[in-house]
This record gives C-alpha cells, structure tokens and sequence, in this order.
C-alpha cells in the first residue's frame, strides 16, 4: 500500500469512527434542539469553521459567477440541509443505533448510482454480492417495523432512509462536480445548505428556549467535527478514490454506533439490528477487501 493510500485509508478510518459517534452525539443534541434548528444551527457552527481552514492553507474560494457554486448549491441542499434534518427528526425516535444502520443503506443506494452514472465505479460481481449482502440486512432491520404499521419508530425509519437515499445522491454529485479544493467545497456546500436550513426553520418550527449545556455542546461538536471536518475529508475522498470507496466504508459506522449507544447511552439492540449488522459487515468484505493481483509468469519476473 502506497503512502496515498495509505493517507486515504486513515481518512476513511477517521469518518467511520466520527460518523459512528455521531449518532449519539445527534441523540443528545435533539433532546432539546428541535431538528430543523439543530441542523441550522450546526451548519452556522461549521461555516467559520471552515472558513478558518481556508484562511489557514490561503485558499480562496471561486469567483461568485462561477459554475462550480450552483452545484455545490444542490450538494449543499441534497447532502446537507435536507438529510440532516431528516436524521435529526430520526433521532427523536429511534435508537441511535438503528438510525446509524438506517445510515448504512446509503452504500447501497450509492453503487447503484454510480454503477448508472460514473465509468469508473462500476459494480463487479462481488461488489454486487456485498451491496445485496448490506441490502438484505436493512431488509432484516426494517421489515418487523413496516409489519407493525404508522409507528412514530417507522416514521423515523423511512426518514432515515429518505436521507440515506440524498446521501448517495450527494455522493455521486460530488464526484461529478468541478474539481475544488475539499475545504472549499465542503464550505460552498454550507454556504448554501445554512440559509436552507436557516429558513426552513424560521418558518417551520418555533424558537426553541436556550437548550441546557450537554445539548448545546453536542450541536456544537456536529457543526465543527462532523459538518466542517468531516466534510473536507469526505470531498477529499469522493474526488481521490470514488464514492463507492468513501460510502462503502462508513458500512462500518453502524457497527461503531451500536457499541456507543450500548455503553454510552444504555441503548439495547433487538435481534434484529444485530442480524442486520452480521449481514453488512459481510457486506463490507466483499466490497473493500481486494483481491491480491495474479502473480507474474516466469518470464516477466525481474
């Protein structure tokens, strides 16, 4: 493994644990923040953020008239006002370790998208096994909810999905968008999502009295860490490695979230959800383990 990869590798790692946190960070945060104004609120939080981190590697961002801003205007809105939104209000209902599985099908709905629309991450055989395999365990972890009706749960478990599916959309988008720098871009995407969100709020939802401490912390930590950090390095791997090698990963995110919403907030997992997360890391090694190259035939060895 190269240096770059090996750097890429790290990155993934590093959203893969954050992600994972993420979910109980959300859980807390939406205890009192209501979830159009977390969302607006954590991507407030991001923009300095980020803008701090461009200031830092003194890179400018596009000109205003640039083609570049309309489509991190829409990966902006698909990727990041309307799923978080969705997640948030998940969040209210669902475990935070359901809802990080329910996070798991945007892998799924992501190699289909990109096996439609990008030449260069088409689905093989065995990548197509592993996306079935991660299917079947959202299947497992769904169906017992559907088969009990309108819950609130179920509510918040098609929220989740709905999100997992703009997810894979933003996913693909990002991959065809003008190259930018990653801060730049996960800045344009804030730039844009945060007034979305901002309005969405004002007109959909009365202003929440000032949240308690634990709450207010953990918007914080989701606009700096997972909205600004997490998003340079998320751009960083679309345009480097592909969607599917940046959205097949967080398929581990699940498994993180279950043991944090085990230890941190007594969550206790049905036999579904651990089905459903036996049947996505199966997943997970059919998609990113690589088959070792074919060794050399005698006459080309040197």
């Amino acid at each position: 493994m190269t240096t770059s990869k090996a750097f890429d590798w790290a990155v993934l790692a590093f959203l893969v644990l954050w992600w994972g946190s993420s979910f109980a960070v959300l859980k807390i945060a939406t205890a009192h923040i209501p979830p159009l104004w977390n969302t607006a609120g954590r991507l407030v939080v991001a923009i300095p953020v980020l803008a701090l981190v461009m200031a830092a590697r003194r890179q400018p961002l596009p000109p205003w008239r640039d083609p570049v801003w309309r489509v991190y205007a829409l990966i902006g809105f698909l990727g990041m006002a309307v799923p978080f939104a969705l997640y948030a209000y998940s969040a209210q209902r669902l475990p935070s370790a359901v809802n990080a599985i329910c996070n798991g099908a945007s892998p799924i709905f992501t190699g289909v998208l990109a096996h439609a629309f990008l030449a260069s991450d088409r689905l093989t055989g065995r990548k197509t096994a592993g996306v079935l395999l991660g299917f079947a365990g959202l299947v497992v972890l769904v169906a017992p909810r559907l088969a009990e009706g309108m819950t609130i749960e179920t509510a918040g478990l098609i929220a989740a999905l709905v999100g997992a599916v703009l997810y894979a959309v933003a996913n693909v988008l990002t991959r065809t968008a003008p190259p930018a720098p990653a801060a730049a871009g996960a800045l344009m995407m804030c730039l844009w999502a945060a007034p979305c969100a901002l309005a969405a709020a004002i007109l959909m939802e009365p202003l929440p009295p000032w949240p308690p401490l634990p709450s207010l912390l953990a918007m914080i930590a989701l606009g700096v860490i997972s909205t600004a950090i997490a998003t340079i390095g998320y751009v960083f791997l679309i345009h480097r490695r592909g969607p599917l090698f940046m959205s097949m990963g967080i398929y581990l995110a699940p498994v993180f979230a279950t043991a944090l919403g085990v230890a941190a907030l007594g969550e206790r997992p049905g036999w579904s959800a651990i089905a459903a997360l036996a049947l996505i890391l199966a997943g997970v090694g059919l998609v990113t383990i690589s088959r070792p190259p074919p060794p050399a035939a005698d006459g080309a060895r040197r």
